[in-house]
């Protein structure tokens, strides 16, 4: 069996690095939901057009004579912190970056069987035309996650003092659709190559 190319090497390499590294995160975000913490925090988008409450309301306006530069804290971006939380607590806090973990773990593990076959040199055939539409599937399922975290925040400050802030996730998702649709069109791609495969073979 020959050796495969070098490049194929070299991305087989970085997938089994990536999911060695999204295991361990993962690992490490399921350790802390039993460990005990003082304090559990994770980054949010607050909107203070639409906060019951003022003190999250915009920056003023730059001041100065014309031409003058400085710097805003800005009043958008915040940390939401909980004192000693509960498990029930971290696990919310950590649950959007869990799912996002698993959904990549996933996407890897497909990646590795469709280098295989290139491996085999035997890259157009249905096997690999199903594992591209699965990641695809699954990058789409990651712009489902914002919906998710919307609830998470909204457990989390329900029936405290921050329950009239309007609070939005800080992470943004929306690179899944553009990639999710683009590795779909991919895997049509691949489908029809072992489909005129295929028909030539038969016409030999």
């Amino acid at each position: 069996m020959a050796r495969p190319p070098a490049s194929i090497r070299i991305l087989e390499a970085t997938v089994w690095l990536g999911l060695g590294f999204a295991l361990i995160v993962l690992l490490i975000g399921l350790s802390t939901i039993v460990g005990a913490s003082k304090t559990g925090a994770r980054y949010v988008f607050v909107d203070p057009y639409a906060t019951a409450t003022t003190s999250d309301d915009p920056a003023p306006p730059p001041a100065g004579p014309p031409g003058a530069v400085s710097l805003a804290e800005p009043a958008f971006n915040a940390e939401l912190t909980i004192a000693e939380p509960t498990p029930w607590q971290r696990f919310l806090l950590i649950l959007p970056e869990l799912l996002l973990t698993m959904v990549l773990c996933a996407v890897a593990v497909f990646l590795l069987l469709l280098l295989r076959s290139f491996r085999e040199g035997d890259p157009f055939n249905p096997k690999n035309a199903k594992r591209l539409a699965v990641i695809g599937v699954l990058l789409l399922g990651v712009a489902v996650i914002p919906r998710v975290d919307e609830w998470v925040l909204h457990t989390l400050v329900s029936g405290t003092p921050l329950q009239g802030a309007v609070l939005r996730a800080a992470e943004d998702y929306r690179w899944a659709l553009v990639v999710g649709f683009g590795v779909l069109a991919l895997a049509e791609f691949f489908r029809q190559g072992s489909r005129l495969r295929s028909d030539v073979q038969g016409l030999v």
